[in-house]
């Protein structure tokens, strides 16, 4: 279930983040989850949007320069909890030599659960491993259903 993220570069200056984000607002294009990394003169906006596909698209028609290196990164959403505390997913992932090279959390909340979005090296192993260690692992639609 490993989740498309849309990564966009933005120039590091007010209203560059809105003219970015209302291009996917006046879509209908929902995000559910966002990142902003400070890089100098510009920033690095990783997000999960209801289309990727078309977020990617509707942000490059307007002008705005996608980290195509990073375009198409997928990555995966997990629920965190009191039950399943970062401290029990991150010995699943390390014990088995998965590397988690970021993370960010989301808007997404449901019964005391936190949706965490993090990229590992090998994402379709890291989420079998997840699996098995009874972490809940998300799709997009399970995403979408639980936005509020």
């Amino acid at each position: 279930m490993p989740i498309a993220q849309v990564s966009v570069f933005l120039d590091n200056r007010p209203g560059s983040l809105f003219e970015a984000m209302s291009q996917l607002d006046n879509n209908q294009i929902r995000v559910f989850a966002i990142s902003i990394a400070d890089a100098g003169e510009f920033g690095l906006v990783r997000l999960i949007a209801e289309n990727p596909q078309r977020a990617e698209s509707l942000l490059e028609d307007a002008g705005f320069n996608l980290a195509k290196s990073k375009k198409n990164t997928e990555v995966t959403a997990i629920f965190s909890s009191e039950k399943d505390r970062l401290s029990k997913i991150t010995k699943i992932l390390g014990d088995s030599g998965m590397n988690i090279e970021y993370a960010y959390s989301s808007g997404i909340h449901v019964d005391g659960k936190v949706a965490l979005i993090i990229r590992i090296s090998d994402v379709v192993k890291a989420e079998e491993l997840l699996k098995a260690g009874g972490i809940t692992v998300l799709s997009l639609d399970d995403l979408q259903k639980n936005f509020k």
